[in-house]
């Protein structure tokens, strides 16, 4: 497999993976909820140990992060933030459907380097998929009304998530 494509996936799941940890801070500080804090806060804590993951392989693989790395914090926590502010059903809906594009871009990924050289990579990646799709299966579990609203907020933060995907591989 080429380096170059190697490169772009290590850049954007660490970029994914930064993101999730920004996302999952902003909904910490800012929800009122004890339960809900403790559920964001396992599952930030797994998501430590896929970032962790990918800042080591950036690091051994000299591959450089998205230059929108700042923005990614900031609008990450944003978003984060404004979820919990507008309540539970909105972070765990957020959750659900951040995860599950995540889940399909793990999924493309793994057809891509199957059969390659790079096995350390692909192990890491099917571990985080079966983590993801926990995850996504925790928003949506957690979700107490399911309203016309919500569907469409997690329609467009499907394709918010996509679009950060498609820009975090190649800048």
């Amino acid at each position: 497999m080429k380096n170059k494509k190697i490169e772009e996936i290590i850049r954007v799941d660490h970029a994914g993976e930064f993101g999730a940890q920004q996302i999952y801070a902003g909904q910490i500080k800012y929800t009122k909820e004890p339960k809900l804090k403790k559920v964001l806060m396992k599952l930030a804590k797994e998501e430590e140990t896929h970032l962790e993951y990918f800042e080591k392989t950036m690091l051994s693989k000299r591959v450089r992060p998205t230059i929108f790395h700042p923005l990614w914090k900031l609008g990450g926590f944003s978003f984060g933030a404004i979820t919990a502010l507008m309540g539970k059903d909105y972070v765990m809906a957020s959750t659900e459907a951040v995860e599950s594009v995540i889940v399909e871009h793990y999924k493309k990924q793994l057809k891509e380097i199957e059969g390659t050289k790079e096995k350390e990579l692909e192990s890491k990646i099917k571990k985080f998929l079966q983590d993801e799709s926990e995850h996504k299966d925790t928003g949506k579990s957690n979700i107490a009304n399911n309203t016309y609203k919500l569907k469409i907020f997690k329609n467009i933060v499907k394709k918010f998530t996509k679009g950060v995907i498609k820009i975090s591989e190649k800048f």
